[in-house]
């Protein structure tokens, strides 16, 4: 099974421009991702996948592997889609392009829940954090994913579900990393946007609105979304408590 990692990168961002090329500890934010995804074991190729000219002579200038996609597309994994057209895969997994710390090991483990849930008839995995922090249960940045008993998700939502009514349970929190099969990407391209993906701005809501599984497995903590310019500030201190800048 060959497994390709898409790193989604566009420039436009309403919150922070231009960030893929934003410096982190003196290396630019897309090179970081880069740098993470191309350790993954279980990853046989990585691309770029990108709108902007900057962007693209940024890789090609830094032997990374890009490819330039339309402008108009909704969702990372829209643009995923587009690279499947082109390039053959087995797998395909979407690295958000402002992960910068993102870990090899948490690509892996959700590119191989896909590998199990493929024998389940399920296209789609994801993956998600246990022990929300009293931080990201405010936050309408953090996604919040409520996992079944079967391994598969009941929801996504940015309000910190479920509501504890009854007995209280460990909230847990989406980590924006998928992986589809090619079949899986050409139903998810070829769908509208559901009422309920538009509202929560949640991509992978998509395949729930359509009737569709997505599997779901625990992979570690530590990665930090850079949204805002403030998050490169919080990046760069994960990066010198670890000793890695």
């Amino acid at each position: 099974m060959t497994v390709l990692a898409v790193i989604p990168a566009r420039w436009q961002s309403t919150r922070f421009p231009g960030k893929p090329l934003a410096q982190i500890a003196g290396r630019e934010m897309i090179a970081r991702v880069w740098d993470q995804v191309v350790m993954t074991p279980s990853v046989d190729q990585t691309v770029v996948a990108t709108d902007s000219d900057k962007i693209a002579v940024f890789c090609q200038e830094n032997d990374m592997d890009v490819v330039m996609t339309r402008s108009d597309h909704a969702t990372g994994s829209d643009r995923l889609a587009e690279v499947a057209e082109k390039i053959s895969a087995d797998i395909y997994v979407n690295v958000q392009g402002d992960e910068p710390l993102i870990e090899p090991a948490s690509i892996d483990a959700v590119s191989k829940c896909l590998l199990a849930a493929v024998k389940r008839g399920i296209g789609v995995s994801t993956g998600y954090i246990t022990a929300a922090s009293d931080d990201q249960m405010d936050n309408p940045s953090v996604v919040h994913l409520v996992p079944a008993l079967d391994g598969t998700v009941i929801t996504f939502s940015r309000f910190p579900l479920p509501y504890p009514q009854g007995e209280a349970m460990q909230r847990t929190v989406h980590v924006g990393l998928y992986a589809f099969t090619s079949d899986a990407l050409a139903k998810y391209s070829a769908w509208e946007q559901g009422p309920v993906e538009k509202s929560e701005s949640i991509e992978i809501l998509r395949f729930l609105e359509h009737g569709e599984r997505v599997a779901c497995v625990r992979v570690q903590p530590g990665s930090i979304g850079v949204d805002t310019p403030d998050d490169v500030i919080l990046v760069e201190a994960a990066l010198a408590e670890r000793g890695t800048l």
